[in-house]
């Protein structure tokens, strides 16, 4: 005699879950990303690293993605650069990184003085996980020495790669402030408070998506 009640319950429950197909896609898309090698880029490439009192050094440059760090060849060497007194480098015309910390994070959007940036690294509790304790790293990092040195990482083409995560973050004028809603909160226009709060109750929108946190940049003092 409960079967009928149940039905309309049960495709509710059905449609619900969905409707939240689209942001549990993005998230899941963000955490199978990987990569080939533990830099940014297959090769060193040219790039202008922006310095302070608008000096602009150039080098052949990339991003290792263990941590965002910036690297660049000197005397044949790959080396860890240093970043106090960086701002950001660019590689080409339009690949911008901007420093968060000492590491390096990609400008993926602007507005204004406003931009959200993206730092990309290898997860590396997953890629423990996947290598059994780490037992095949394909590199040896000894920051405190400014040592590195990649081990044969060109014989494991059948590797599946090394799994990246990103996490975000907001420069507002200069002040960097981490995408969650309890930072930006603490930015966000007092006008737009409203405007914010109508956005959390949406379920097509996630933290975790960056289309999604792009349009948080139309909420920002400009």
């Amino acid at each position: 005699m409960n079967a009928i009640p149940f039905l309309p319950r049960l495709i509710a429950c059905l449609l619900t879950a969905l409707l939240c197909l689209p942001t549990a896609t993005a998230q899941q898309a963000q955490e199978l990303r990987r990569s080939k090698t533990i830099f940014l880029f297959p090769e060193f490439r040219d790039a202008k690293i922006r310095q302070s009192f608008g000096r602009v050094a150039k080098a052949k440059a990339n991003i290792y993605l263990k941590d965002g760090s910036l690297f660049f060849i000197k005397d044949g060497k790959k080396l860890k650069a240093y970043t106090d007194g960086i701002f950001g480098v660019t590689f080409g015309d339009s690949i911008e990184f901007m420093k968060v910390d000492s590491v390096m994070a990609r400008v993926v959007a602007r507005k204004g003085y406003n931009a959200l940036l993206r730092l990309t690294c290898v997860d590396m509790k997953r890629y423990i996980d996947e290598t059994y304790g780490g037992a095949h790293l394909d590199y040896i990092d000894i920051p405190e020495l400014n040592y590195f040195v990649e081990m044969g990482a060109e014989d494991r083409d059948e590797d599946m790669g090394l799994p990246l995560q990103n996490k975000y973050f907001f420069s507002v004028e200069g002040l960097i402030v981490p995408a969650t809603q309890t930072d930006f909160k603490k930015i966000l226009l007092p006008a737009q408070r409203d405007a914010f709060k109508k956005l959390m109750q949406d379920k097509f929108w996630s933290w975790a998506d960056e289309k999604s946190l792009i349009q948080l940049l139309d909420y920002l003092p400009q």
